[in-house]
């Protein structure tokens, strides 16, 4: 499916879907109305029930890249693609076991796009930002064959993009694939495929880092509060393992405040060392 970047696109933008800064109940709003456990976990449930079905939909309009390439494009195709996570209302009960925590730095979050030997980044509402090289695959001229899909973070005070999550990468879509597939994924193809696409070089203008995901485990999160790290954190992303990638709000990734930790999940952190590096 190398070729079928502009129905992939065409997929995601068949989500209804409103992004954090233009949803009419924002996500703090969510926050305080107060969601009980009993209806966020079954709004879950509903989530990964409604994958099944979803899973050949979108394989199915994957084909269409012909039919699709060809359409005039009526509406930004990159606007309100993003995954959005909801509060973390209660501690849910498979915490530990079904869910994986990622680290999120201060910055906005952004779309990056990588086809035709050119990578460009998208705000949440589909502006874009900023057209360079990168080493994705599809990023560069040496790639124009190739396309990439990632949702990041970008950092301005670091000049860098940190990677939450991947969506398409080297023309194979893994919106379908579940959570931990994704990250463990992205995690090999970044740390032995791209070794230098986390350093500034000629064709790649901006560092690109993954982050990495964490057990939800109390040791785990103990140690992740402890260590030191070189980005401002601005909250915590947990991420159900068997969520696919759905454009707009779910359920099945939560967010907290490191404040938020020790009341939401129960725990007894030491949250004095959750610094940034200087």
């Amino acid at each position: 499916m190398g070729d079928n970047f502009e129905d992939l696109v065409s997929n995601l933008s068949s989500f209804s879907v409103s992004n954090e800064e233009n949803c009419a109940v924002s996500r703090i709003d969510l926050y305080k109305t107060k969601i009980s456990k009993q209806d966020q976990e079954a709004r879950r449930s509903k989530f990964l029930e409604r994958q099944k079905s979803d899973r050949h939909k979108s394989l199915d309009a994957l084909r269409n890249i012909e039919e699709a390439s060809d359409s005039p494009k009526k509406t930004n195709p990159f606007r309100n693609q993003l995954m959005l996570s909801e509060w973390m209302q209660d501690k849910p009960d498979d915490l530990e076991e079904n869910w994986i925590c990622k680290l999120a730095p201060v910055g906005h979050r952004t779309l990056i796009v990588a086809h035709k030997g050119r990578t460009e980044s998208y705000t949440k509402s589909g502006y874009r930002t900023a057209s360079f090289p990168s080493l994705l695959p599809g990023g560069n001229n040496t790639s124009r064959s190739s396309y990439s899909l990632l949702d990041a973070v970008w950092c301005e005070t670091g000049q860098c993009f940190y990677l939450l999550d991947l969506i398409c990468y080297g023309g194979h879509p893994v919106d379908n694939s579940e959570a931990e597939f994704r990250f463990y994924w992205g995690a090999t193809k970044f740390s032995e495929d791209l070794p230098g696409i986390s350093s500034k070089q000629r064709k790649n203008t901006y560092p690109m880092i993954w982050l990495p995901g964490n057990s939800s485990d109390k040791v785990t999160l103990t140690k992740l509060m402890d260590q030191r790290r070189d980005f401002e954190v601005d909250g915590l992303l947990f991420y159900h393992k068997m969520g696919h990638y759905d454009a707009g709000p779910t359920p099945l990734v939560a967010w907290l405040k490191p404040d938020m930790l020790n009341k939401v999940l129960d725990l007894d952190l030491d949250l004095s060392n959750f610094v940034m590096d200087t």
